[in-house]
C-alpha cells in the first residue's frame, strides 16, 4: 500500500481495502450520509486521512479552503490579568495556525447575556464554527446552541444539555489527586476555596476534595469551605475562618495568589505557618517567592482537543455531540 500511495492517490477503495469494509460504506461516511454506525464513520474518517485521501475535486477544494473560527469569552473572565481564558485563547490560535485556520475574538458583555442577545459571530458569515471558552449560564448556553446558524463547542464548562458538545478539564479527579498529594504529606486540615454554586468547574474541583477527605474519614468542616467569589462569578475575595487549617486548596492559582498576598499582609508565612495550593498552573510568575502546588489543566491539549473537534463538526454533516474530558497533572511547588 504505501508503494501504492506515492505512484498514485488514494481511492475510496483503498480505504475499504485496509478496513475490509465495502466501498459504499466508504463513500456514505466520507460524504457525511446516514447509512453506517457512528463507530464505523469514524474508523472510515480517520484511516481517510491516515492514507492522506484527497477526495474528489469539490471535497479537495473545501479541504483547502481557510476556516474561520470564532472564539467567545464573557469579560468577567477577563478581569485579572493575566486572564485563563486568554491564555487558552493563545493556545487556540496557535493550535488553529496549525490547521492552516484563522481566529476571531468576540468578547462578550454580561448584559447580553442577561438578555440572551447573541453574539456578531453567531448571526453573519464570518465564521465557520465557534469555540465559547468559560462557563456562561443554561439559557444562554441554550440561546447559542440554537440560534447560531454555525456549529458551536463549549470549552472549560458543562450544562446538561442535549445534542451539544463541550471540552472540560478533569477536574473532579484532578481536585482528587491533588488533595491526596496533601493527604501524603500530614496534612489534614484542609480548606477548600472556591463557590461551589458559581461555576460547573468549581463544584466538580469541590467534588474531588470532599472524595479524598472521605475516603480518609475525615470530617468536612462547612467552616473551611469559603467562598471566593459571588455567585454570578465576579470579583475575587477570601474571609479567613477564626480557626486556620494547615492548607488551603484554591480552585484555581488567580484565587491562590490572591489568597497568598492575604495572608501575608496578615501576618501569615507561606508555606511555614500555612500551606496554600492552587488549580489551573498559569500563574508561576505572578506570586512572588512561591511556586505554587497545583494541577497542570494542559491547555495546549484542552486547545488542540477544542480546534480538532470543531473542524470534524463543521466538515461533517452527522457528527456526534459528546464530552471530551483532557486529563493534566499535579504540578509540586514549595507552597505546603
Amino acid at each position: 500500500m504505501v508503494g501504492e500511495r506515492k505512484q498514485r492517490a488514494v481511492t475510496q477503495t483503498d480505504i475499504a481495502r485496509e478496513l475490509n469494509v465495502s466501498v459504499v460504506s466508504v463513500s456514505i461516511a466520507l460524504n457525511g450520509r446516514k447509512g453506517v454506525s457512528n463507530e464505523l464513520r469514524q474508523r472510515i474518517l480517520d484511516m481517510a486521512e491516515e492514507l492522506g485521501y484527497e477526495g474528489t475535486p469539490e471535497q479537495s477544494q473545501k479541504k483547502d479552503s481557510i476556516i474561520r473560527i470564532g472564539v467567545l469569552i464573557s469579560r468577567r473572565y477577563l478581569r485579572y490579568t493575566p486572564s485563563f481564558y486568554m491564555k487558552v485563547y493563545q493556545e487556540i490560535v496557535k493550535a488553529a495556525q496549525e490547521k492552516k485556520s484563522m481566529t476571531f475574538l468576540e468578547i462578550l458583555d454580561m448584559e447580553d447575556e442577561e438578555n440572551l442577545k447573541l453574539p456578531n459571530l453567531s448571526l453573519d458569515d464570518q465564521v465557520n464554527g465557534i469555540l465559547v471558552l468559560g462557563e456562561l449560564s443554561r439559557a444562554y448556553t441554550e440561546a447559542i446552541r440554537n440560534g447560531s446558524r454555525v456549529p458551536v463547542i463549549f470549552v472549560d464548562y458543562y450544562q446538561p444539555i442535549g445534542d451539544a458538545d463541550f471540552i472540560v478539564s478533569d477536574n473532579y479527579m484532578g481536585a482528587y489527586q491533588l488533595t491526596k498529594r496533601m493527604l501524603a504529606a500530614g496534612y489534614e486540615k484542609i480548606a477548600f476555596v472556591g463557590t461551589i454554586q458559581a461555576t460547573s468547574s468549581i463544584r466538580d474541583r469541590f467534588f474531588g476534595y470532599r472524595k479524598a477527605l472521605m475516603e480518609r474519614q475525615i470530617e468536612i468542616r462547612p467552616e473551611w469551605i469559603i467562598p471566593d467569589r459571588s455567585v454570578s462569578n465576579v470579583g475575587i475575595f477570601v474571609n479567613l475562618p477564626e480557626e486556620m487549617p494547615e492548607v488551603f486548596f484554591c480552585n484555581c492559582d488567580v484565587t491562590a495568589a490572591f489568597l497568598i498576598e492575604q495572608l501575608r499582609q496578615d501576618g501569615y508565612r507561606v508555606p511555614e505557618d500555612v500551606g496554600v495550593a492552587g488549580f489551573d498552573h498559569f500563574l508561576m510568575s505572578q506570586i512572588d517567592g512561591v511556586e505554587l502546588t497545583t494541577y497542570d489543566v494542559n491547555m495546549d491539549a484542552m486547545a488542540q482537543i477544542s480546534v480538532n473537534t470543531l473542524l470534524r463538526k463543521i466538515n461533517q454533516t452527522h457528527f456526534v455531540p459528546r464530552i471530551s474530558v483532557v486529563t493534566g497533572k499535579v504540578i509540586c511547588g514549595n507552597s505546603f
